[in-house]
């Protein structure tokens, strides 16, 4: 959140808000703990599970050259 609230004190497009993937990979590999979690597998089941999910959707978001869609800038104008 540092950076969210350092994009917000100088009137920047937070970077969640662009095109890359970085937060939803992230969210992504939170889900996957957390149903890890739930299901009660191993610890080190959650960490490897969650930390492939992440760096396959990064991995395949650069390869892929996938993108969000990008929020217009005249909405934080």
């Amino acid at each position: 959140m540092g950076g969210v609230t350092r994009d917000v004190l100088t009137n920047e497009v937070p970077l969640i808000f662009k095109k890359e993937i970085y937060a939803s990979a992230c969210l992504a590999g939170g889900g996957v703990y957390l149903l890890t979690n739930y299901l009660q597998l191993p610890q080190n089941f959650q960490f490897i599970a969650t930390v492939l999910t992440v760096i396959s959707i990064r991995l395949l978001a650069v390869k892929f050259h996938l993108q969000l869609p990008k929020i217009k800038d005249d909405l934080f104008g």
